[in-house]
Order: C-alpha cells, then sequence, then structure tokens
C-alpha cells in the first residue's frame, strides 16, 4: 500500500501503511531513506543495528526514525532495507530491534534527495483504519526539512 503524501507548505507530511505493527516501522523507515536517497542504486554492503526502548508506539517511532537520520548524518550512510526483527510491548514500555542495509553515500552513484532536518511528533500518530476495506496500522508523521 503506497504512502499518502499530504500538502504542506514546508515540510513532508505523510501517512504510511502496514498490516502489522513490524510492516508498519519497516515501511516508515523505507519511506524516510528513501527521501533522502532513492534506493533503486544503493548496495546492502553495510549492516547497522538500532535499538531503541520508548514509553508509547509514537515516542518509539520518533527515535526510531531518529536513530536513521543519525547514521546518515553522523557515518554518511544511506539504506537500501530494514529489517524489524523485534517490536515488542513491555511492563512499561515498548522494545524495537531493526538491522538497515545500505552503504556509504557516493554522490557519483546516488542520487540527493531531500534533506530531512528532523522528525516531529507534530500531527504525530500511530492506530489501525480501514483503508480499501481492510483494517491495517497507519502512522502519520511530519517530516521537518
Amino acid at each position: 500500500m503506497e504512502p499518502k503524501i499530504f500538502p504542506h507548505p514546508a515540510d513532508i507530511e505523510v501517512e504510511v501503511y502496514g498490516k502489522t505493527l513490524e510492516e508498519l516501522f519497516r515501511n516508515v523507515g523505507i519511506f524516510l531513506c528513501d527521501t533522502i536517497t532513492p534506493r533503486e542504486r544503493v548496495e546492502e554492503r553495510i549492516k547497522r543495528s538500532i535499538e531503541v526502548e520508548s514509553e508509547d508506539l509514537e515516542a518509539l517511532l520518533y527515535d526510531f526514525l531518529e536513530q536513521i537520520l543519525v547514521l546518515h548524518d553522523a557515518e554518511n550512510l544511506v539504506f537500501r532495507d530494514i529489517k524489524v526483527e523485534v517490536l515488542e510491548k513491555r511492563e512499561n514500555s515498548y522494545y524495537l530491534k531493526a538491522t538497515l542495509t545500505g552503504e556509504q553515500f557516493n554522490p557519483e552513484k546516488h542520487e540527493s534527495g531531500t534533506l530531512v532536518k528532523a522528525v516531529t511528533y507534530h500531527e504525530m500518530k500511530i492506530g489501525k483504519k480501514k483503508v480499501n476495506s481492510e483494517e491495517v496500522w497507519f502512522a502519520h508523521i511530519v517530516f521537518d526539512i
């Protein structure tokens, strides 16, 4: 199911879908990665793991996406794929472990996409809804560009 992009005067506002929470988080992460650098020319040469634990699903999504941005900014990495290995509710928190595969950004090989400065909590929402008569998970999120 394709993400739905909303008109926004200065940022990227999007709603992303998944049949499961794991698929939703993967799809939002893929949307972010593809926004930064279109993934079709990115090879899977480097692996990075992300582990985050947060008080609720919105905070977990924020922390997960923020870690992707940190890896991109600090190590100049771009990613082709994400595998969410664990997403579970714990006693007072949610925990996520994911593996990202990609490579160093190379301007001679990779296209520059949109510079995403930050993930925001503005209008962020995670829940379930019917889309095309199918109940799916959705995440509504705004990226600061």
